[in-house]
Order: C-alpha cells, then structure tokens, then sequence
C-alpha cells in the first residue's frame, strides 16, 4: 500500500496495545493502518519517530486562553492569529472557555468563535465552547465577577440557545440554584453536556441534576465546597456535593494540572476512587499560559497580571490584591508530567486523562481520542519527558519542534 504519510520506529500507544517499535500510516487525514512491521509499506512522507512516542493528541476540555490568546474577549483576528498556539503542546482539541459577563456580550463572544471554527485553517481545533456562568453559586464565584453572577431563567436558556446553541458544547452551573433540574433537562435534551461546579450544593441537590442528565465536574476541588457540618449536631458532617459526584460512577471529573490549584494527594484520591474513563486532566489556562516565568499581561480592563510558577497572579499596588491567584498558566504536555508524577501511574493510564477520557465525556470518541484504524490522524509525537516534537492535525503537520 502507499500511504500518504508514515510514522515509523516509535513507541505507540494504540487504543488496543502499545507497541513497543510500531507505526501509524495516514491517508486523507485517517488512520489507515498501524502495527509492528512496516515493511512493504510505502509513503510520500515518511518520519523516523523512533527516539519518540506517538500519542494521540491531546483534548482541552476547559481552557479560556493560551499565550496572548484570550477566548473571552478578544477579537475575531487575534483568536485566528493566536489559536494555533495549543499545537506547540501536543492539543488536538480544545473546548474554548467562556466567564460569566453579561449574556449579550457572552453571546456576542460565543459567535466570534463560530467565525474562528468558521475561518481558521485550524478548524478542526476548537471543537465548541465551555459556557462558564452565569449561573454558579455566589459564595464559589472563583475568578468570576459577582456583579455578572444570576439565576438561570427560561426566558435567558432560551436566548442563549437559540443565538448560539449550535456553538456550546458543555454548560457548567451550580445545581443549588432554582430551575437547575430544568436547565439540566433543557441542556441534555439538546445534546449539550451538563456540568456541576462553582457550588457549595448539598448531596439531594447536586443528586437531582446527576439522575436529570449531569455527567461531569468542572475543576474538581476547585470552587467546589463538599461538605458542611450539620447546624444541629456539632461536629457531625453532612454530605455534599463531592459525595454525590463520587458516589455516582457515571459522573466524570477533571482535575486542573497543576499544584496549587490540585494538591497531590487529591490526584492520587480521584485516581484510586473514580472509574477508568471518568478521569479528565484539562488546564483550565488563562492568556499567559506558555509563556516565560515571569512574563507581564494587561488585560483590556487595565488590570495587570503576572505568570508565575504555572499560574498567573495579580500585580497590584494594593497588597490585598498583589499577588492574588487569577488562574492556571499550565499546558496540557506539562499537566501530563505532574500527573504520573503525583500519581506513579503508567504512561499510557496517564495519556488517557488527556486523549480518550476527554472524548468520551464530549461524544466523540467515535472519531478522536486514541490510535485507531478509521479515527481521524489527531497525533502527538512527544518524548520521554512530555515535550512535544510533532503534533498533526489531522494527518497534516501543524508544529514541529
């Protein structure tokens, strides 16, 4: 056979085996054939792979930015420009993170990113958009402006959908606020995936929305308060929320890769407790993501922030706010590296949270997501360290180191 494009030599980590020296042949963005011995097949391409390993790419299921990129507010021109940063780092797949603002400028946002999907040469990258508030809970706000925080209403789900419902891939929301049942329904039944976070919800409440379609957790340990001591029994605890998303195994979580968002041992609890597939490594990144330690950001509101050691901090002349934690300034390659490291996990369970759990969640791993005959060629090729020498997108050649 003569393919269009061949990977040769390296370790590759194939949905059913990992194959020690094998390759992966490419035709028309598919994966054509894979396997151990490549004799006789022929390529227009060929790349010696064989310091390396070849991965399927990995999917961002939650990320608002990378470098100068910011997907919450900028412009239809820099989102073009700048998108294809994520390809440095091995990302195949990014769902584009939205916070809670006022709904008309958050649809307005939502529909320059339809353009983006429209226009890049990149398309295929950016599979949707996160909707991220309004509707969280106040004492969880995170990063979010309490001034935009609101209650969901039919009257807004509805003007959200219809303006921009073709472009949402996922809706997170606090399952404590009135109407959460119906939003939830109002979402799955259009084929959008309904997530929990920014909440402080009792077990019943955040158990409604699990059995009304919630199939996931937005930043786990991360604006989620999990338990409460019973008001009328001194120190005797109630359950929360985090009881019924680990109670329920058909509730994924993700877990932001980095170490002052997640402590370790909480990687190593989520990996002994929650099932195979129900793991999610994301970045949750901010602008400034990738970018030199030490590195200065302005936002459009003047506001000036700082990356330091994987997150990005405030920098202000008042010393209440310097120094504040805004946000995750991780990479996926990197998210990588910390979670075998905290966990001891092997590569390929690692690889996992970040290629086929991730598609899984999203619905489409029937495309994406691992090395596969017929899936579309969506590949990292990544040394013994997570950095990234190749990525393809798909089948297509889109950085090299």
């Amino acid at each position: 056979m003569i393919c269009a494009l061949l990977l040769y030599g390296g370790k590759v980590i194939a949905e059913a085996k990992t194959l020690p020296r094998g390759y992966v042949a490419i035709e028309e963005g598919r994966i054509v054939s894979l396997g151990e011995d490549w004799t006789g097949v022929e390529a227009h391409q060929k790349i010696d792979v064989s310091r390396y390993i070849v991965t399927p790419g990995f999917i961002d299921m939650h990320t608002h930015g990378i470098f100068e990129v910011n997907f919450v507010e900028d412009n239809l021109e820099s989102m073009l420009r700048g998108i294809k940063h994520y390809f440095t780092f091995g990302v195949t797949r990014v769902v584009a993170s939205t916070i809670s603002r006022p709904l008309e400028k958050t649809v307005e946002q939502i529909k320059r990113l339809r353009r983006v999907k429209e226009e890049s040469e990149y398309c295929a990258l950016l599979h949707g958009v996160h909707l991220e508030g309004p509707w969280l809970a106040p004492r969880c706000q995170g990063g979010h402006s309490l001034e935009y925080l609101r209650l969901p209403t039919e009257e807004d789900v509805t003007f959200v959908l219809e303006e921009v419902g073709d472009m949402i891939t996922s809706v997170t929301f606090a399952p404590e606020l009135p109407k959460a049942v119906w939003l939830t329904e109002a979402l799955a039944q259009r084929g959008i995936l309904p997530i929990i976070g920014h909440t402080e919800a009792s077990y019943e409440e955040a158990e409604r929305v699990i059995l009304a379609g919630a199939r996931h957790v937005t930043h786990m340990y991360d604006g989620i308060l999990g338990y409460r001591e019973n008001p009328d029994e001194a120190l005797v605890m109630l359950p929360g929320v985090e009881t019924a998303v680990l109670y329920y195994d058909t509730v994924s979580v993700e877990l932001i890769g980095c170490p002052i968002h997640v402590p370790k041992p909480f990687f190593q609890f989520i990996h002994k407790v929650k099932p195979m597939d129900k793991k999610v490594l994301v970045t949750d990144s901010l602008s400034g993501a990738g970018m030199g330690e030490g590195t200065v950001l302005r936002y459009k509101d003047g506001r000036r922030v700082r990356v330091i050691e994987g997150v990005v901090r405030m920098i202000d002349e008042d010393p209440t706010i310097d120094g504040n934690l805004t946000g995750s300034a991780v990479t996926m390659n990197i998210a990588l590296q910390r979670l075998r490291e905290y966990t001891g996990i092997s590569l390929e369970e690692a690889l996992r949270w970040a290629t086929l759990n991730p598609a899984k969640v999203l619905g489409i791993d029937h495309e994406t997501g691992s090395i596969a005959i017929g899936k579309r060629a969506d590949i990292a090729v990544i040394d013994d360290s997570f950095d990234v020498q190749y990525t393809f997108l798909p089948g297509e050649m889109v950085f090299r180191k």
